[in-house]
């Protein structure tokens, strides 16, 4: 039988006997029972990866219909989340920067710097992704448009497939170090407006860019650049000089010519955009709204950059689709009662803890919990909804809690199918699996050790705890 087949088959019998074999606790809704059903299958295939995305989606809908567990107006709320809008805007976006060509400009010019000594190209590529993470709203996105100025620099200096540790540093540094600095900037992974979105079905109340950045944003840089401290470390060039490697990166920029009035134009728009999103908690103006504007001046006819047919093949739909039957479900595990059973049951022994120990425990369970999912989206849409229930059960601000922990979902540096950007860089033939899973197990203690020191400090010192 097909792996994929029986691991379907394996999800289906495990909604079918969390549904209708096991008994249903008294302090569970038979709705929530449901509910939690749906969940159990949809972590199974979200782990397994025995189905496409987007058909898990659509799976989720039909499942929480006609299990009873929403009617259908429930079950297709999450598509008309704001959040799930802004992944579409930010893989736009993202789709604009990288056809105008801007994005890889702006990479070039950073490594640049370097002038082909070694030990600065580290830091280079380390600048550029701080910086593109502003500018290009998808990890995924900036991996893809790093590899070939990576592997490109290393060709140039005969870096041997396998052997050349600059060519090695660079590629981690760019998925690993480049994933902890999304966890700052809203727009910057596809997680972070998930997260916004759970926390506005429970509370109400929506995160502006402007307050994810003052939480995040330092935190999240630091932890980058410290991880790219460590990664030089594990990872110390070969040769003090690439020499040709350098004079690879003035070759492309020779190619490209002076910028052009496209790009020139694109850049204004990101600024703008930038500016708004920055200061959205003193304009008021949402950020979908404003990426919206964006996204309009960069496709409008005479003026734009890209037509919509062109851009509309830069949006992943299935990623809509999936994580459109996320918030639903999450929604309803919400509504249902199902998150708040899980929260008392899973939780349990955290109760007696102090909040700022419960947060820390739940950052190290969280981050373990990496080793179950593909991807910091389908664990957020998993675990959120539990967290802002025991939230409640506790007496925390379930804002406050969701939005630490969501920042936190995003450790996902062990395997290769724990983050897109790790998928890429190990199809190389410079990274292999051992190196990613060594590399990280480092980075995954340093990201739960660090953000645990971040709870006893920085953010004590914004006020948030």
């Amino acid at each position: 039988m097909n792996k994929k087949v029986s691991h379907l088959i394996l999800a289906l019998l495990l909604f079918l006997i969390v549904g209708w074999v096991l008994p249903t606790p008294d302090a569970l809704p038979a709705a929530g029972k449901m509910a939690l059903a749906v969940g159990v299958f949809a972590i199974a295939v979200w782990i397994t990866g025995c189905i496409e995305g987007a058909l898990s989606g659509l799976m989720i809908v039909f499942m929480l219909t006609i299990t009873g567990a929403a009617n259908l107006n429930q079950a297709f709320s999450g598509f008309s989340s704001t959040s799930l809008w802004l992944i579409v805007i930010g893989f736009l976006m993202a789709g604009v920067m990288e056809y105008s060509g801007l994005s890889k400009r702006i990479a070039l010019h950073l490594v640049a710097l370097s002038k082909g000594v070694s030990s600065r190209i580290y830091w280079s590529i380390a600048a550029s992704i701080a910086l593109l993470t502003f500018f290009v709203p998808s990890i995924t996105a900036r991996t893809l448009l790093m590899l070939p100025i990576i592997l490109g620099i290393g060709e140039s200096f005969k870096a041997k497939e396998g052997e050349s540790n600059i060519v090695k540093a660079l590629l981690l540094i760019v998925a690993m170090s480049g994933t902890m600095m999304s966890i700052g900037v809203l727009t910057s992974h596809v997680a972070n407006p998930i997260t916004v979105g759970l926390i506005q079905n429970a509370t109400g109340t929506l995160v502006t860019w402007a307050e994810w950045f003052k939480v995040g944003g330092p935190p999240a840089f630091l932890l980058g650049f410290i991880s790219v401290f460590l990664i030089k470390i594990m990872y110390p060039p070969e040769v003090e000089n690439i020499g040709d490697g350098g004079s690879y990166v003035q070759k492309e920029l020779t190619a490209m010519g002076p910028i052009t009035k496209r790009e020139i134009y694109t850049l204004v728009i990101f600024l703008f955009t930038l500016c708004l999103w920055a200061t959205d908690t003193y304009t008021k103006i949402p950020v979908v709204t404003v990426g919206l504007l964006s996204v309009i001046l960069l496709l409008l006819p005479g003026i734009g950059v890209m037509d919509w047919k062109e851009a509309q093949a830069k949006i992943p739909w299935s990623v809509y689709v999936l994580y459109g039957g996320g918030l639903s479900l999450g929604a309803v595990l919400v509504s249902s009662g199902a998150a708040k059973w899980l929260a008392n049951t899973l939780l349990y022994p955290l109760i007696p803890l102090s909040s700022t120990m419960q947060i820390i425990a739940l950052i190290w369970i969280v981050t373990f919990l990496q080793i179950l999912f593909t991807g910091g989206g389908p664990k957020t849409t998993a675990l959120t909804p539990i967290v802002i229930a025991f939230a409640g059960t506790v007496g925390a601000d379930p804002l406050i809690m969701a939005l630490v922990l969501g920042m936190n979902m995003q450790h996902q540096y062990l395997l290769p199918v724990s983050n897109m950007p790790n998928a890429v860089i190990v199809g190389t033939p410079h990274i292999s699996e051992r190196e990613l899973m060594k590399t990280g197990a480092l980075m995954s203690i340093l990201g739960a050790g660090f953000f645990s020191i971040v709870v006893l400090t920085y953010w004590r010192w914004i006020g948030l705890l």
